[in-house]
């Protein structure tokens, strides 16, 4: 969820198919290694250190790359290949510095809880629970904020927010950056329940993606919906089928939805003040 919501807040505003945020979501898990594993720091430290080389990542990847395409009259397909670029280059930069294998957080507290019948670990509850939090903190900031006021203006009519006076870099430094932490809260609990690894962003941001487009690309709301329907999917039939016909299974509903619903489960008619286009 956390992913789709990141990513449907970038593309949305700026257009940008930021498929390298698999990087910023591994860059979050090796943060979370080294200050905890490393350093011997508490696992909250080395979740904002996580989040920070996330933001960091993110919004240098928009000053440094992104921004200058722009400014040069690069297409969204030339921007696109920019982001493709760095999300294949990331991965095989990180195995080079840190190595192949994959890096645990020691000392993660982990029970296992039953509610009637159903085993969860008390990690993937934390997991659900800040990701509906933050979800819905995103929601009331696109929503009632002036920061959010200035991310919808800009995403509806750039022109029309500029002339009032919103700048268009600074708000897209900004979803870059809120963007960034959400990424950053995902790839450190991912870290925390699996193990940080060169390529571990890469499933996750394509998932997230594919959610987007299930949910719908109007709204925020959509993007969140969709993350959860994809995941609760993939878990539902994983209860039922080999784990690749989950794989199958969501890209067959995404062609169904691209060919009979192109605009999504949740269309903009959904939308609710100040988070429609």
């Amino acid at each position: 969820m956390l992913v789709a919501i990141s990513f449907w807040l970038i593309y949305a505003t700026t257009r940008t198919f930021h498929l390298a945020h698999a990087v910023n979501y591994a860059l979050a898990g090796y943060a979370m290694v080294m200050v905890c594993n490393w350093a011997g720091l508490p696992i909250w430290l080395g979740l904002l250190a996580g989040i920070a080389l996330a933001v960091a990542a993110s919004v240098a990847m928009e000053a440094i790359v992104y921004a200058p395409l722009r400014a040069s009259g690069a297409s969204v397909l030339g921007v696109f290949l920019a982001s493709l670029g760095i999300a294949i280059a990331g991965p095989n930069l990180i195995q080079i510095i840190f190595g192949p294998e994959a890096f645990r957080v020691a000392n993660v507290p982990n029970s296992i809880l039953n509610f009637g019948g159903i085993t969860i670990t008390a990690l993937r509850l934390t997991t659900a629970v800040t990701s509906l939090v933050l979800a819905l903190i995103i929601h009331v900031m696109l929503t009632r904020s002036k920061i959010g006021f200035a991310i919808s203006a800009v995403r509806s009519n750039p022109a029309l927010a500029m002339s009032v006076g919103i700048s268009q870099a600074r708000v897209f430094r900004m979803v870059f950056a809120i963007g960034g932490a959400l990424i950053g809260v995902a790839g450190c609990f991912s870290t925390m329940d699996s193990a940080a690894q060169a390529t571990m962003g890469l499933q996750p941001v394509l998932y997230g993606l594919i959610g987007i487009f299930l949910g719908g690309t109007a709204t925020a709301r959509g993007a969140a919906f969709g993350g959860f329907l994809l995941g609760f999917i993939l878990v539902l039939s994983g209860l039922f089928l080999p784990p690749d016909f989950g794989v199958i299974l969501v890209f067959a509903l995404l062609a169904a939805i691209l060919i009979f619903r192109p605009e999504g489960l949740l269309p903009a008619r959904f939308a609710v003040a100040g988070e429609d286009h």
